[in-house]
C-alpha cells in the first residue's frame, strides 16, 4: 500500500486514452451563455455516483416525488429532492440538492438550487446560466435500480468475483433464486482467495421477506488440494417482517476464517496490501459453530440484534500464498489463538444518520458491540513476558467495542470529523488472545510502522521484553483495553488541466475537462492501549482508570482525498525520533 505500482501500458497510448475523453467532453459542454445547456454526458453512471444517489434516495429526509414535479417562483422547498421517473420544472427556490432519477431536469431564470444538481438517465435544460451553488451533472444513461420496500437498492456487484449464474423475477411477491461463484471476503496468507459457490434463495410476500443461502467455501491457499484445512462452509435462513421499521430472526451454521481487529482497515485495503506488496495487516483464527439470532431494525439505518450460539476456536496456520511484489520477502507469521469450545451470548447495534454512507458530510454514525463467551480453553497461545497469566480450563468474560464518528459540515466546502474507538475488557476472566486490542497501523496511528514495538513496555501493543520474541510470535495484539481518538479537517479543491475557455469560468461547469476533484485532508491521532489488572507497570492499570495522556501515542499529518483512495503522510510527535510515512488509502479515512 505504500508502493508504486508500474503499469504494462504504453506512455502514449495511456496519454490518447486519457485526454480523447476529456476532449470530446469538452466539446460537448462548450456553450455560448444564454444557449441551451448540453443534454447528455458521455460515459455510463460510475459507480461512486450511483452509489451516492440511490443513498440521497433512501433519506427519510429527502421530499421524495414519483413522476413530474412543478415549481413555479413563488414555491420553495426546504431540503434535498429527488424526482423519480419524471420531468423536474423548476422555477423557485430548492435549499439543498436536486436529483433526478430517469427523467429530465428543466430549469427557468427565476430558478435557483443551493445545492448540487444531478440528472441520471435524462437531459438537463435552462435557458439561462442558472443559479446553482453547487456541481451540474448530467449523464444520459439510465439507473438500474429494483425497489425493497419503500427503498431504492443498485444492482452494484463491488465482489471479485461476479455471479456466475442467476435466474429471478422482480415482481413485488414471488422468488428470486441466485448461483454465486464470489469472493468471501479478501485475499490474506491464511487462506489465499477464499471463494464461496452455492445457491441464495428469496422468497417476498408483502413485507414479509426469508433470505436462504447455502456456500460452501474453498480456499486456495495449499496449493488448490481438496483437503480439510481449504474447505469450509456458511449456511444461513432468515425471516425480515417490516419496510421501514420490523423485526427479524434467523439461525446460522459456519466453518469460516475470521480476522483479529477487523474495525481497522477495509477488506479492500487488507486484500491489496496482502496481494501487491507481501504486506498482512490483520490476524486469522478459524470459527466452526451455530447460531441464532433476533434482532429490530428502523429509520436511519439503525439496528438491533442479540445473538447465541456455541462454536470451536482454532488457530490457522500461514502459508507461503503469492504476491505480486516483494515475493522474496518473508510473510509476517500468524499469531495463534486460544482453542476450546466457546458459548457466546453477542448484542450489536449500528445508527446511521449520515447524509451519503460513502461520502459522509454530516451525521452520526454509532456501531457497537457486547460479547460475553464462557467455555473451555484447550490449548493456550504463547504470549510475550507477563501479558496474562492463563491456564487451560474454565473461562469466562465480557467484552466491548464502540465506535462512535461524528461528521460535521462547517461551510460550503469544509469539514472537521471526529472519531472515538474505545473497547476490550469490561468484565470476568482475562480476555482470550484473538479478542484482544492493540492501537497501530495505518488505520489508527499511521505515523507509527505497524505493531511497531517502542522500549520494553510498548503502549501500542502491550507486547513486553525483547522485539525479536514477540516479532517470533507474530506480532499478536495483546492489550485487554484500547481508546483511540481521531480528528480531520477537510476542505475541497478542484484541479483542472485545460484553462478557463470560453463557458469555463464558473467552476459548475467544469464536468467537461480533464480534472480531479476531491480534498485536502490535516489530521491528528493519538490512542494507547493497556492491560488491566491491580499493579504497577507502563501499560498496567486498574480496571477503573485510563492511563494518562502524556502515555498516549500521538501522530499528526495531511494528504489528498480522492474518494477511492488518498494519499498522505503522517509524522509522530510523541516518539519524535521516528522518520514520517508516506501511504496510500482505497477510500477514506474514515
Amino acid at each position: 500500500m505504500t508502493r508504486s505500482v508500474r503499469t504494462s501500458i504504453p506512455i502514449a497510448h495511456a496519454i490518447a486514452c486519457a485526454i480523447a475523453p476529456a476532449i470530446l467532453m469538452a466539446v460537448s459542454w462548450t456553450h455560448p451563455l444564454g444557449a441551451q445547456a448540453p443534454n447528455r454526458r458521455v460515459g455510463n453512471v460510475p459507480r461512486e455516483v450511483s452509489r451516492e444517489a440511490v443513498a440521497l434516495y433512501n433519506l427519510p429526509t429527502t421530499k421524495r416525488v414519483r413522476g413530474d414535479l412543478t415549481m413555479t417562483s413563488a414555491d420553495t422547498v426546504r431540503g434535498d429532492v429527488t424526482v423519480l421517473n419524471g420531468t423536474a420544472r423548476i422555477g423557485g427556490v430548492i435549499t439543498g440538492q436536486l436529483l433526478v432519477i430517469n427523467g429530465d431536469a428543466v430549469l427557468s431564470a427565476t430558478a435557483r438550487i443551493d445545492g448540487s444538481l444531478t440528472v441520471i438517465g435524462g437531459t438537463f435544460e435552462s435557458v439561462d446560466r442558472p443559479m446553482i451553488a453547487g456541481e451540474i451533472r448530467v449523464w444520459s444513461a439510465r439507473l438500474r435500480y429494483r425497489e425493497d420496500a419503500d427503498t431504492l437498492v443498485t444492482d452494484l456487484n463491488g465482489e471479485l468475483f461476479t455471479r456466475w449464474a442467476r435466474w429471478q423475477r422482480d415482481e413485488p411477491n414471488g422468488a428470486k433464486s441466485q448461483l454465486f461463484l464470489t469472493s468471501a471476503h479478501t485475499y490474506n496468507r491464511v487462506e489465499g482467495l477464499p471463494v464461496y459457490l452455492g445457491p441464495r434463495l428469496r422468497v417476498r410476500n408483502g413485507d414479509t421477506r426469508v433470505e436462504a443461502e447455502l456456500f460452501g467455501i474453498f480456499r486456495t491457499s495449499s496449493q488448490l488440494n481438496f483437503v480439510r484445512e481449504n474447505l469450509g462452509h456458511r449456511v444461513r435462513l432468515e425471516l425480515r417482517q417490516g419496510r421501514g421499521s420490523g423485526f427479524l430472526v434467523g439461525t446460522r451454521l459456519f466453518d469460516e476464517v475470521d480476522a483479529v481487529e477487523n474495525w481497522q482497515l477495509s477488506e479492500r485495503e487488507v486484500g491489496m496490501a496482502s496481494f501487491l506488496a507481501t504486506r498482512d495487516y490483520r490476524d486469522y483464527w478459524q470459527r466452526h459453530g451455530a447460531q441464532g439470532y433476533v434482532g429490530v431494525f428502523g429509520a436511519a439505518n439503525t439496528e438491533l440484534r442479540a445473538a447465541f450460539g456455541r462454536e470451536r476456536w482454532s488457530s490457522r496456520r500461514m502459508h507461503d500464498v503469492q504476491s505480486l511484489y516483494n515475493s522474496d520477502v518473508a510473510w509476517r507469521n500468524n499469531p495463534r489463538s486460544d482453542d476450546g469450545v466457546m458459548d457466546l451470548f453477542t448484542l450489536t447495534g449500528k445508527l446511521d444518520t449520515r447524509n451519503r454512507a460513502d461520502t459522509p458530510r454530516s451525521g452520526w454514525l454509532l456501531k457497537g458491540d457486547y460479547e460475553h463467551g464462557r467455555g473451555t480453553i484447550e490449548a493456550v497461545a504463547p504470549t510475550t513476558e507477563n501479558v496474562r497469566n492463563t491456564a487451560r480450563g474454565a473461562v469466562s468474560y465480557g467484552r466491548a467495542l464502540l465506535d462512535l464518528r461524528r461528521y460535521n459540515r462547517v461551510g460550503p466546502s469544509a469539514q472537521l470529523n471526529v472519531r472515538v474507538v474505545a473497547g476490550g475488557w469490561v468484565g470476568g476472566d482475562a480476555l482470550p488472545l484473538q479478542r484482544r486490542v492493540a492501537v497501530s497501523g495505518l488505520d489508527a496511528l499511521p505515523g507509527f510502522d505497524f505493531r511497531q514495538t517502542i522500549g520494553l513496555n510498548d503502549v501500542g501493543t502491550c507486547a513486553t521484553g525483547s522485539s525479536t520474541v514477540y516479532a517470533a510470535l507474530g506480532r499478536p495484539a495483546q492489550c485487554e483495553r484500547m481508546v483511540l481518538l481521531q480528528g480531520e479537517w477537510k476542505g475541497d479543491f478542484r484541479l483542472n488541466l485545460f484553462g478557463n475557455g470560453a463557458g469555463f469560468g464558473d467552476r459548475r461547469w467544469m464536468a467537461g475537462r480533464f480534472r480531479a476533484d476531491g480534498a485536502w485532508v490535516l489530521f491528528a491521532n493519538s490512542g494507547r492501549g493497556w492491560l488491566v489488572r491491580d499493579g504497577s507497570g507502563d501499560q498496567i492499570t486498574s480496571s477503573l482508570y485510563v492511563p494518562g495522556l502524556r502515555t498516549w501515542r500521538t501522530d499528526v499529518g495531511g494528504g489528498l482525498d480522492f474518494g477511492s483512495f488518498g494519499v498522505y503522510a503522517a509524522q509522530a510527535i510523541s516518539q519524535s525520533t521516528l522518520s514520517p510515512n508516506v501511504y496510500v488509502r482505497l477510500g477514506h479515512r474514515f
